[in-house]
């Protein structure tokens, strides 16, 4: 069967193709010219150069392809405005149904986000049912929302079937261009206080959602939104995790949202004069105290059994040390990596010199 895949030289991306390759399928990706390719280096697939958001170049991709996974999307809290946000998360989704709807392709899924369920301010996970409340979402979540709404609308009004995924906080190899999530260790890493918050996401690896991504495609019901989780963690945990894999101290300072919110100020206005991305900023400051928790009992009816959220991250951060370009040598020097990640080491390396 061949397949489209958009975004793939993202995270998800990436790893959705390799497993798609590993199930026997032909994948045919759409990407942007001049794009950073390194997560699809020497995999068998056939580059098609285009754009989300040009659609006679989406259209054209599409034809032959069964099923198309739209995983392209604009991951960020910093350097993109709201409207650059939206327009890439929804004419990038519309275009994506519209061309299956030309091409005769047989069914289209997703990627979305967990935070269009919305958040909590207390420890309960939520599930498909939640619809996004949350006062202080960010321009990140509200494009992902509007995303949702309008491919789910779109999809519905022509005959075309729509499959919804939506990941939660994605860690794992292959993530060259330093997404969001991953830039969650980086930080820890960097930060000589040692600091953690209260509140709570849930860590899923990048394999885990690209199994999820395909089990939607082949079981999941036209229309309906499934969860891509694993485990649900307490920030300190999330902290004290990496930490322990890292071989660096555990968490020293409880910071609350103020402060959160005001470190997050300095660094963005240090960011606008340095022009490097902050290491947080006030969007996400302003997610401190509140639970990204989430139920993936819905996936689970299709076969889908992520990994625990130790096993991910120590996989994640045996590929930062390993392959990924963004970790200095100083830095590297600095930590003691645990046994789990020397494993997962050695593990990353025989694929790779099998593939």
């Amino acid at each position: 069967m061949k397949v489209l895949v958009t975004g793939a030289t993202g995270l998800v991306g990436a790893n959705l193709v390799r497993a798609l390759l590993a199930d026997g399928e032909e994948v045919r990706v759409l990407v942007r010219p001049g794009s950073e390719k390194r997560g699809l280096s020497g995999l068998s697939v056939e580059a098609v150069e285009g754009d989300v958001l040009d659609r006679p170049s989406f259209r054209s991709a599409a034809q032959g392809c069964e099923v198309v996974y739209h995983a392209a999307s604009t991951f960020a809290y910093w350097g993109h405005s709201e409207e650059a946000l939206r327009r890439t998360a929804v004419e990038g989704a519309l275009h994506a149904v519209e061309a299956a709807r030309e091409a005769g392709v047989r069914r289209v899924v997703l990627t979305s986000s967990s935070v269009t369920l919305g958040s909590s301010t207390r420890a309960v996970p939520l599930d498909e049912s939640r619809a996004a409340d949350d006062p202080e979402a960010s321009p990140y979540d509200r494009a992902k929302v509007r995303q949702e709404a309008a491919a789910l609308e779109r999809a519905r009004s022509l005959g075309v079937e729509l499959v919804v995924v939506c990941p939660g906080v994605v860690v794992g190899p292959h993530d060259f261009r330093l997404s969001q999530s991953t830039r969650i260790i980086l930080a820890y890493w960097d930060d000589f206080l040692g600091t953690t918050w209260p509140g709570g996401c849930n860590i899923v690896h990048a394999a885990d959602v690209a199994r999820g991504h395909i089990l939607a495609a082949e079981r999941g019901v036209p229309g309906e939104r499934y969860v891509l989780c694993s485990e649900n963690w307490e920030w300190s945990l999330v902290h004290r995790t990496i930490a322990e894999l890292s071989g660096l101290p555990p968490p020293r300072v409880l910071a609350g949202h103020t402060a959160c919110y005001l470190a997050a100020a300095w660094m963005e206005a240090w960011a606008s004069v340095t022009g490097t991305p902050p290491r947080s900023t006030r969007a996400q400051a302003r997610q401190v105290g509140r639970f990204y928790w989430y139920s993936h009992k819905k996936a689970a009816a299709l076969g889908y059994a992520p990994r625990p959220a130790r096993a991910a991250l120590a996989d994640a951060i045996a590929w930062l040390l390993v392959a990924s370009p963004h970790v200095s040598r100083a830095l590297r020097a600095r930590l003691r990596p645990s046994s789990e990640v020397q494993r997962a080491r050695e593990a990353y390396l025989r694929r790779e010199g099998a593939s």
